[in-house]
């Protein structure tokens, strides 16, 4: 297992493991018309790409023993006021044929080493194995920053997990 800083061409495997993991993941939380929405597409692929090029994000990749990327985290500077932190892990996706392998665990650490300092994530309200694998990584639930979206009449939950790297 190999992680790195994604680089340009790893922006299809992004996009692709990104969607996946949505249509995997959210299959019986979230409507089906929002999940259509997260279907693999080039704009999606044009829109990692645009990321890793501007650089102002933690993008990290992570590869198998075949160099195949499994998946990814990306982060940076918190986005949102009402969180007391300076960093938010803004995504963490590994695909689902080899979850529960290592692979997010070792992004998370990686990702944590890059911020080294605490940093918070959202996960979507629902989603017991990513609640379950962010607590038995440290996480700290605070339900006080659960936050809420709407998306077509369906209001998205979600939950506020803090991270110390001390």
């Amino acid at each position: 297992m190999k992680i790195r800083y994604a680089e340009l061409f790893d922006a299809f495997s992004i996009a692709k493991i990104h969607c996946e993991t949505w249509q995997f993941a959210y299959a019986n939380l979230i409507p089906q018309q929002i999940l259509e929405k997260r279907k693999f597409s080039s704009e999606r692929v044009l829109r990692w790409q645009n990321r890793i090029k501007e650089q102002k994000d933690i993008i990290l990749v992570a590869e198998n023993e075949q160099g195949i990327v499994t998946g990814f985290a990306w982060g940076g500077k918190a986005r949102d006021e009402n969180v007391p932190l300076k960093y938010e892990l803004y995504a963490l996706y590994v695909a689902p044929s080899v979850q529960g392998k290592g692979f997010g665990s070792a992004l998370l650490n990686n990702f944590a080493q890059k911020v080294n300092e605490d940093f918070y994530l959202f996960a979507l309200n629902g989603n017991s194995s990513a609640q379950k694998f962010y607590l038995k990584h440290g996480g700290i639930l605070k339900p006080e920053l659960e936050k809420q979206q709407e998306d077509e009449d369906f209001v998205l939950k979600e939950d506020c997990f803090f991270f110390s790297v001390s």
